[in-house]
């Protein structure tokens, strides 16, 4: 056990410990649920702005409390992958893509026997806790 676990949880048992993270999953479960509540709510009054916005002719407004603008920008929406690899192949422009790797795929491909060049594999430790 770690120095900061030691100091954190000196005298507690398994028991104690996996009680205390089964109140802890469950407060944030109820939290998350509220959490889910509360940005449904936002992306309703977000409609309702983005319309009345519309309706007025008004790109932004603003009362005491707050401000409100329309920001719009262009993002990309592949409708064809293979065009898409081809075109970043032919010009080696990656920038299009984001640098993360699939966890998954690489796994994969490790299961298999095959070394991928460029990437190590990093183990990571954590709990896996289900509710009994």
């Amino acid at each position: 056990m770690n120095m900061i676990a030691e100091q954190l949880a000196p005298e507690k048992t398994l028991n104690d410990l996996i009680a205390e993270k089964k109140a802890i999953k469950d407060e944030m479960t109820a939290l998350n649920a509220q959490l889910k509540d509360l940005r449904a709510q936002e992306s309703d009054v977000d409609v309702a702005l983005l319309k009345k916005l519309d309706a007025e002719g008004l790109s932004r407004t603003a009362t005491e409390v707050a401000s409100v603008s329309i920001n719009e920008e262009t993002v990309p929406d592949v409708a064809d992958w293979d065009a898409l690899y081809a075109h970043i192949i032919s010009t080696n422009d990656f920038s299009l893509l984001q640098r993360r790797v699939s966890s998954t795929a690489y796994r994969e491909l490790l299961k298999l026997g095959e070394n991928v060049p460029g990437l190590q594999p990093r183990e990571i430790r954590r709990i896996n806790f289900r509710t009994l």
